[in-house]
């Protein structure tokens, strides 16, 4: 239950942020969680290194608003993508995939009425939360094996890049469903 009240609240504040237009405000949510991670033990300088890695997110997504809109949309869009991806990372640090998993099962209790299966949803979730790292690391490979190869990575080779990543992504999707198949999880046709 405390899993799902993290997750709701991660969720409140999520949706209250893009919904702020006041600097002062943003500000004042900046605090929060900056306070929110001294007191649950966050290092602030795992938190930096984590952001780092998602600023070129942040900074395309800012240029596109500035060239579609202007400076002040821009700034509120960097500054709105910066607060989400802190909190998340505390929420991440905070709660496991399990205790995710379970939340999210929770939460979608009601959808037993409409005959879906909570687990089955929770179960997916947990799955792709799971595949994350392991695709990240095997893009990584995928990357640094064509750099060693002498190859520049540019926008033309991608395709050498996309073939074997997608092939990856295929391959491990078939083990996951030959397990559950294996677990009795999920029928076989």
């Amino acid at each position: 239950m405390k899993n799902l009240v993290k997750l709701l609240l991660l969720m409140t504040y999520t949706f209250i942020v893009f919904f702020i237009s006041n600097y002062y405000i943003l500000g004042g949510f900046f605090v929060c969680t900056v306070l929110i991670m001294l007191g649950t033990h966050i290092q602030l300088s795992t938190a930096i290194k984590e952001l780092w890695i998602m600023l070129p997110f942040i900074a395309f997504t800012a240029g596109i608003n500035m060239l579609l809109g202007d400076i002040h949309e821009m700034v509120l869009v960097a500054l709105r993508l910066l607060l989400v991806c802190t909190i998340t990372y505390c929420f991440k640090r905070l709660v496991s995939s399990m205790e995710l998993a379970n939340a999210i099962e929770t939460l979608c209790y009601p959808l037993k009425f409409c005959k879906m299966d909570p687990k089955d949803i929770s179960l997916m979730v947990c799955i792709c939360i799971a595949f994350i790292p392991i695709l990240q690391r095997e893009l990584e490979q995928i990357i640094n094996g064509l750099k060693a190869k002498g190859m520049k990575i540019t926008l033309q080779n991608t395709k050498y890049i996309l073939k074997p990543f997608l092939y990856g992504i295929f391959k491990r999707t078939d083990e996951i469903a030959d397990a559950l198949k294996a677990k009795a999880y999920i029928e076989t046709s």
